[in-house]
């Protein structure tokens, strides 16, 4: 009979315990199985173990539990510990302490291989450390690990998260034999660096030396595909997914939903969700992503609510998604009860959770809430974004003084205005026609050494415009420095639109119609114009060169919140058992307004349209039906929160102003533009927007 040796009954018990470690699924059973481990001293004794251990703490992020384990190991010399614990900080983002970790397993005298490298390349890239990554390609070539194709890959992705990407193609040139682990490492490089084109083209070099793409290359190239916006190859990517059976592997399930979302394919990347069971938190957030970045923040909402049924709990992507989706909604209601679940269910708010939290309430007209909670914010965490969400949160209510009032004090407390904070500043002194503050913003662009954009000269244009100063904003827009964008052209076609100027409208649209000619609201706002003029001719070209183009303008769709719920309405929505009494409630309401003087604005309607069928058109436009429905339902003491996925027309406008007279109702619009408050027969905007 043979005699075991102490080796192997060792072996036997690390394998016993293994398999009860690779069952605890809670933090509670793992601290159970250390604590049984740290009584029969095999914790000390087992480097396997010991590194398990270290991994299922940092998995459960408990990076100190992790440490502690490491330090107090007998085998302390061992390259295969320390390899796990700067796994830990790696994956847990604690880039500067794996990168000291790094440094200290050089001073105990242990030896780096090819597993060490590619993580500390990897924090050297996160943290944007490209000087010290070139320490640690010269140690990786000194060492030998030079022709290693992970440690390749590991200094390929460094060079490019450290956003040198020509450094990053010398490695990759220089490589030996390429495997499919090189190649993607490269493409991923132009993909993050937004290269999307010339990562497909290094695809296609690939796959003529006769290298498939794996589930990680196609996790990397549906993303290029999605900045690309190129829906028949992401078709390709897709089906080649399937083929291979790599839809098993949620990443690439995840990356797939995220190029449909961006290529505008929701019904695609419903079918995928669909037929996808294995769901992780990552994959919704893709599907709700999706639905948020293709203005269907209503079926975000919903997703969510299926969300919950599961057994996934959502993380701060998830709150940031769904606080994004209530911001884009305008429902204050909405933005209550999702930001209680993130309260309520312990969701970390970061800095930029806690920014668009802000900037939600902004945009559900709550400025008070907005306020209240960006002065909650820690002074050790308070920092420019936030500065710049409440500026931008003045202004586009028109709150200019307010806004100034901000900007001022975050320069007396010490904060540097940055590019964003000039664009919203000068936005909102735009916004509320304050024309000298706003100038006088302009000039500090070069006393902060901000870098004059495309954006801030749009601002100045708008104000200008706003002002009736139409020939200094078209100077100011040939004495630019800059390449003026669509932005800037169509801030001065809107100044037009509002004073009549049809001949600057026509240098305007020329130039807009070159720079986006697909973009819809242009030719519309041309159009309009043109009708201002009734110059029907120039309208009835403009309208067929648009068919011409397939271009069609987006259907209005207004929603009203009542109840917790939002109530949508389409112009000249059919009638039903819901929308009948609200028909109803609208033409009583335009009688009242008649009486009371309102004289209907039918250059709002096409030419060719008879006078009478006009009148009757712009009775039913889906903002007035919201109103009717808010004048019904909503109690007089509360406002009426309309939101519009388009332009207020002017008939509209000029309505919402006498029936707040009229009724005596506080009534809050926000359009595409900006928000409009109107009370007493005025609005906000002051006619312009």
């Amino acid at each position: 009979m043979l005699r075991r040796t102490s080796t192997n009954i060792i072996s036997d018990i690390e394998s016993h315990y293994d398999k009860i470690l690779k069952n605890c699924n809670t933090l509670r059973s793992l601290i159970q199985l250390h604590s049984v481990l740290t009584t029969t001293g095999l914790i000390k004794q087992s480097v396997h173990l010991g590194a398990k251990i270290i991994i299922s703490y940092s998995t459960f992020k408990h990076i100190e539990h992790a440490r502690f384990i490491f330090n107090t190991h007998d085998h302390i010399s061992s390259s295969f510990l320390w390899n796990t614990m700067l796994r830990g900080y790696v994956n847990n983002g604690f880039h500067a302490h794996a990168l000291g970790f790094y440094k200290l397993m050089h001073g105990y005298g242990i030896k780096s291989n090819n597993f060490t490298y590619p993580f500390v390349l990897k924090s050297c890239a996160s943290d944007g450390i490209c000087s010290y990554g070139k320490v640690v390609h010269c140690e990786v070539v000194k060492s030998g690990f030079g022709t290693d194709g992970y440690v390749e890959a590991g200094l390929v992705d460094m060079y490019a998260g450290c956003g040198v990407i020509e450094d990053a193609r010398k490695v990759f040139d220089g490589m030996g034999g390429r495997d499919v682990v090189c190649w993607t490492a490269m493409i991923s490089a132009y993909e993050q660096s937004g290269r999307g084109g010339t990562a497909l083209e290094l695809v296609k070099e690939m796959q003529d030396e006769s290298l498939r793409m794996d589930w990680v290359t196609c996790v990397t190239v549906a993303s290029a595909v999605g900045q690309l916006g190129d829906v028949k190859r992401g078709k390709s990517v897709h089906g080649y997914a399937v083929r291979n059976g790599f839809l098993d592997e949620v990443p690439v399930v995840n990356s797939i939903l995220a190029m449909y979302g961006k290529c505008g394919e929701v019904e695609y990347a419903e079918m995928l969700f669909e037929h996808t069971k294995k769901r992780e938190c990552i994959t919704w957030n893709s599907m709700l992503t999706c639905y948020t970045q293709n203005g269907l923040a209503s079926e975000a909402l919903s997703l969510f609510e299926q969300m919950k049924l599961s057994d996934v709990n959502p993380n701060e992507v998830t709150a940031l998604v769904l606080v994004s989706a209530c911001a884009y909604l305008g429902s204050r209601q909405h933005a209550i009860k999702i930001h209680d679940f993130i309260t309520v269910n312990n969701i970390e708010i970061n800095l930029s959770l806690w920014n668009a939290i802000i900037d939600m309430y902004a945009k559900c007209a709550d400025l008070d809430t907005a306020l209240k909670l960006f002065q909650d914010i820690p002074l050790d965490q308070l920092h420019v974004s936030s500065w710049n969400t409440l500026i931008a949160g003045y202004g586009m209510h028109g709150y200019g003084k307010e806004a100034l009032n901000v900007f001022n004090q975050m320069k007396e407390e010490g904060f540097q205005p940055n590019h964003i904070t000039f664009t919203s500043v000068l936005s909102a002194c735009s916004h509320a026609g304050l024309i000298d503050e706003g100038k006088k913003c302009f000039s500090e662009l070069e006393t902060f050494a901000v870098v004059q954009e495309p954006k801030h000269y749009a601002c100045m244009v708008d104000m200008l415009g706003r002002a009736g100063q139409l020939n200094e904003a078209y100077e100011l827009i040939k004495n630019m420095k800059l390449q003026p964008n669509d932005e800037v052209w169509g801030a001065l076609l809107l100044a037009c639109k509002s004073y009549g100027n049809t001949n600057l409208a026509r240098v305007a649209a020329d130039n807009l119609f070159n720079l986006e000619p697909e973009h819809t609201g242009y030719y519309v706002l041309m159009s309009n114009i043109y009708a201002d003029s009734k110059n029907w001719e120039q309208v009835g070209i403009l309208r067929q060169d648009m068919k011409n183009k397939g271009l069609r303008k987006p259907a209005a769709l207004s929603f009203v919140e009542f109840n917790n719920e939002l109530h949508g309405f389409h112009t000249g929505e059919q009638l039903d058992s819901f929308t009948r009494d609200v028909y109803q409630k609208v033409k009583q309401m335009v009688t009242e307004l008649k009486m009371a003087g309102h004289v209907p604005d039918l250059s709002c309607v096409f030419h060719d349209v008879e006078e009478e069928d006009k009148d009757g058109m712009l009775i039913y436009h889906g903002e007035k039906l919201a109103l009717a429905f808010g004048l019904m339902n909503i109690d007089p003491k509360l406002p009426i929160r309309i939101t519009k996925n388009l332009r207020v027309c002017t008939d509209c406008h000029s309505t919402f102003k006498l029936v707040s007279r009229v009724y005596g109702r506080k009534v809050i619009v926000r359009d595409v533009n900006r928000f409009h408050h109107f009370e007493d027969g005025l609005c906000s905007c002051n006619d312009y927007w």
